[in-house]
């Protein structure tokens, strides 16, 4: 596609936004990157942006930035309802994500996962399965690459994998999938997205353009999201843990199951499975459901399982020292995923939670604390609120701590032998760590100096 003569603005100097400024810029656009934040890029980043002729404006953004822009596209960081875009909007500028530009420059068919827990294990075992069957695969998105960069390097025989959040998909406009994973749908970014159905909505985007030949793949396990059946135009395979399904992939009697048209065929067993947890169960079927019925040998995807041992800060095992063993699930930022994650194991627990509020329900995760965890160790700014909740359904023994290292080291002096210590805070890490990432890293740095 040709962007010579357009004139871009692009609000957010995150990676998202450096990548498609640097896109843009490659296909022909005049770019000027903005963020009201003050951004003093690295060297190489610097030179990067001066090469690529990108105007880069940060530490303000004035309405003037819109005089000349044909077009604005919006980082998923930054809200839809900020002045400047609603000022965009008045003057009938479109406005339109970085996953758009990166539909609109893709040779490759996409396939997009999305859902509140579960999108980057997906993800990557979904490229990994792609991988064994010999595709030539590019991942990017919401996992930590630049989808619009990924997009316009992928060959036309290639496919490009893309994590979508749903602030990624909540501008889109014409992007389409060829295949598209749909995992669960619980309450999260409601500060973002104010109420439920419009958080579904913006899931939902994934399959919204979706034509007569492309796959959706569904939780039928989820109520919600079963639902969404008779809102998509393609296939739809469906993933049950429960029950059998006509066309998609099911869990019976320690097996997973593809089947098409009735028929099923056993892939793996969980022997040969090496991460743990039924929300896995629900991540690997996924995969199956859409690799089977896009041709991918039974004997590759079996393979690619098999190989598969996780993702970073989810599930993450760290070391065992004492017989206690750490594990970083730092990405576990809302409370469904720590509940995932404490029925996942069967050893007594030394929990550590909290971090930048969400202020969503703590009752179903407490009482699950009550009975799988033997020490609760809280911080961040969330501590007081979690401490409330976990004491009026009587959980017994609450720690407090002001930081990481008084975390580990109380952690690591109350565990005793045959116990895990798990860090899945049930929130953001914006108190204290600018990614979750990062809070994972720190544990992880400080538990293998114990």
């Amino acid at each position: 596609m040709d962007y010579s003569g357009s004139h871009v603005l692009v609000l957010g100097a995150g990676l998202s936004g450096i990548g498609v400024a640097h896109t843009l810029a490659k296909l022909g656009a005049t770019v000027t990157l903005n963020d009201y934040k003050k951004i003093d890029f690295d060297q190489t980043e610097s030179q990067r942006l001066a090469e690529s002729h990108i105007e880069v404006i940060t530490g303000q953004q004035d309405f003037v930035l819109l005089d000349t822009a044909t077009r604005v596209v919006v980082s998923p960081g930054i809200s839809l309802e900020i002045p400047i875009i609603q000022e965009a909007k008045k003057r009938n500028i479109p406005v339109v994500g970085e996953v758009e530009i990166a539909y609109e420059v893709s040779k490759a068919p996409i396939l997009g996962v999305t859902g509140t827990n579960g999108k980057t294990t997906t993800t990557s075992l979904l490229a990994e399965v792609l991988k064994e069957a010999k595709w030539d695969v590019y991942v990017g998105g919401n996992i930590g690459y630049s989808l619009s960069e990924q997009a316009l390097a992928v060959p036309e025989t290639g496919v490009l994998v893309a994590e979508l959040s749903s602030y990624q998909l909540e501008s889109i406009d014409k992007f389409r999938t060829k295949g598209a994973i749909l995992l669960n749908v619980t309450p999260d970014h409601l500060l973002r997205h104010k109420t439920m159905e419009r958080y579904q909505e913006a899931k939902e985007n994934i399959f919204r353009n979706q034509e007569l030949g492309d796959w959706t793949v569904l939780n039928f396990d989820s109520p919600i999201v079963a639902d969404m059946a008779k809102r998509v135009k393609g296939h739809v395979l469906g993933i049950s843990q429960e029950r059998p399904v006509t066309d998609g992939a099911y869990f019976d009697n320690n097996t997973c199951y593809a089947v098409m048209q009735g028929k099923a065929v056993p892939i793996i067993t969980t022997k040969d499975i090496h991460i743990p947890g039924s929300h896995n169960i629900e991540n690997i079927l996924s995969v199956i459901a859409l690799t089977y019925a896009l041709g991918v040998a039974v004997e590759d995807i079996h393979q690619a399982i098999a190989k598969f041992h996780g993702v970073a800060h989810r599930l993450e095992r760290i070391r065992t020292l004492h017989g206690v063993t750490y594990y970083n699930d730092s990405k576990a930022t809302n409370t469904d995923s720590t509940i995932k994650a404490l029925e996942s194991f069967t050893s007594p627990l030394v929990l550590i939670a909290g971090g930048k509020d969400k202020m969503t329900d703590l009752k179903e995760m407490m009482e699950l604390v009550k009975t799988n965890v033997k020490e609760l160790i809280l911080i961040g700014e969330a501590a007081q609120r979690f401490a409330e909740a976990a004491v009026k359904v009587g959980v017994p023994h609450i720690h407090r701590c002001e930081s990481m290292e008084e975390t580990v080291s109380l952690s690591a002096r109350i565990a005793e032998d045959g116990d895990v210590v798990l860090l899945s805070p049930a929130c953001a890490s914006f108190d204290w760590y600018a990614r979750f990432e990062d809070r994972g890293d720190h544990f992880r740095r400080l538990v293998e100096r114990l």
